[in-house]
Order: C-alpha cells, then structure tokens, then sequence
C-alpha cells in the first residue's frame, strides 16, 4: 500500500481533535485566525491533511510555550517565507545545462523521452547534439 501524501485531506474534525488532543472548537478558532486552512468537503465540512494536523501540533506547542495567537501568525508566516526562499535557493542552484538548451524560454524539453535517470537523458541529448553537428 503507498503513503499518502501529506497535503492531502482525509481527516475530519474527530480524527484531528483525538490526533492533537486539541477540542474543536480550539481548532476552528485557529481557523478563524488564519493558522490554519482546512479544505472542505462539496457538504461543506472540513477536512484536514496530515499536514493541518503538524500544523495545529506546531501552534499547540507553541501556546504551551507562552506565544499568543499574534506571536504564532508571526512565527508561521517567518518559517512559510523561510521556506519559500531556500526553494527558489535551489531551484536557482539547480543549472540545468541540458534542459535549457532545447526549451530556454520554459526552463524544460518541450516532449518527453522514455528515459528512467538524469543520465540516460544527457546520453540522449549528447547524441542528438552530435547529430546536429555532423550536418
């Protein structure tokens, strides 16, 4: 059986309030301030991803710790933007030499070749150089 990812909702409110030991209401209060945001069912129900649940563990934590709701936004909002930067830290870092040559304007190849790993691709895009160059 394959994991799940962790983005995707499959837990109600019970699930998550046994998880966390949190009530519920705790847990819409934190949605009404904007900790957290639970997808919702076409019923309207929310429903929470293992990630929501981290989350409300996080903002547990840090309530236990004496941060108020304000303190909480704050440090949640530094480790998003945190994130966010040591992203595009790598995807920068990331050259891409062989990608870049065939599709500049898109960063990518324009199809796809039935290749398992990143060197049977340049093997692949070695050749087709080559190629070109003999013509």
């Amino acid at each position: 059986m394959s994991e799940l990812d962790s983005k995707t909702p499959i837990y109600s409110i019970g699930v998550v309030q046994e998880k966390t030991g949190l009530t519920g209401r705790q847990i819409r209060y934190y949605e009404d301030s904007g900790l957290i945001k639970p997808a919702r069912t076409k019923g309207n129900q929310r429903i929470y991803s293992p990630n929501d649940i981290k989350k409300l563990e996080e903002i547990k934590d840090m309530l236990e710790k004496g941060l108020n709701i304000a303190g909480i936004k704050e440090k949640l909002a530094s480790a998003a933007a945190k994130k966010t930067k040591e992203a595009k830290r790598v995807k920068k870092s990331y050259d891409g030499r062989p990608l870049r040559r065939f599709n500049p304007g898109k960063g990518g190849l324009t199809s796809l070749y039935p290749v398992s790993n990143r060197a049977q691709l340049l093997e692949i895009l070695d050749k087709k150089e080559s190629k070109k160059d003999k013509e």
